[in-house]
């Protein structure tokens, strides 16, 4: 009887560090952010609505005015160049952050996306909608002015909150 019990106890320390390493080597679980009808602080040159740096997609549409920029951060697989549906007014130029290339899109009434990559997207302005997934974090930043008109947000599936007056990080996904 002893020798089955200590049988046991022995493989149950055995499999314990295995059961550990294998848990901490699974892939992080991705996370989500919403924005919805977003508005800032002094237009497209006020302080940003949403700063977001993610490994994976953004997604956005702009129904007033914003300036977009979009840039592409070092990554294993590379990924795509964001692209944008353009209104009658939106100009597109380029620009470069820290030495890392991106894009600029400013206008009203136009749509932009940026998949399959690590990117660092900065948004001005009002009437901003964004759906972004992957792994990453984020800054949101509301109208001190008019807070309670100033959009809502929702990170990782939680309820949606009012945007802040002051910038609120958050991590999207978890592991």
């Amino acid at each position: 009887m002893r020798r089955i019990l200590l049988s046991c106890v022995l493989l149950g320390v055995l499999t314990l560090p295995a059961a550990a390493g294998a848990r901490s080597s699974a892939p992080a679980k991705p996370g989500y952010l919403v924005v919805k009808r977003a508005e800032g602080d002094g237009g497209v040159h006020g302080q940003p609505v949403v700063t977001l740096v993610v490994q994976g997609f953004v997604l956005g549409r702009v129904s007033r005015e914003a300036r977009v920029a979009v840039y592409y951060l070092p990554s294993k697989g590379g990924g795509g160049a964001p692209q944008v549906q353009q209104g009658a007014d939106v100009s597109t130029s380029a620009r470069r952050w820290y030495g890392r290339p991106g894009k600029v899109f400013s206008g009203s009434n136009f749509r932009f996306r940026a998949m399959g990559a690590f990117y660092r997207v900065v948004v001005r302005g009002s009437g901003i909608y964004l759906f972004a997934g992957g792994h990453g974090h984020v800054t949101l930043r509301g109208s001190s002015v008019n807070p309670r008109a100033d959009g809502t947000y929702s990170v990782n599936g939680g309820a949606f909150r009012s945007l802040p007056e002051g910038p609120l990080q958050r991590k999207i996904g978890r592991g």
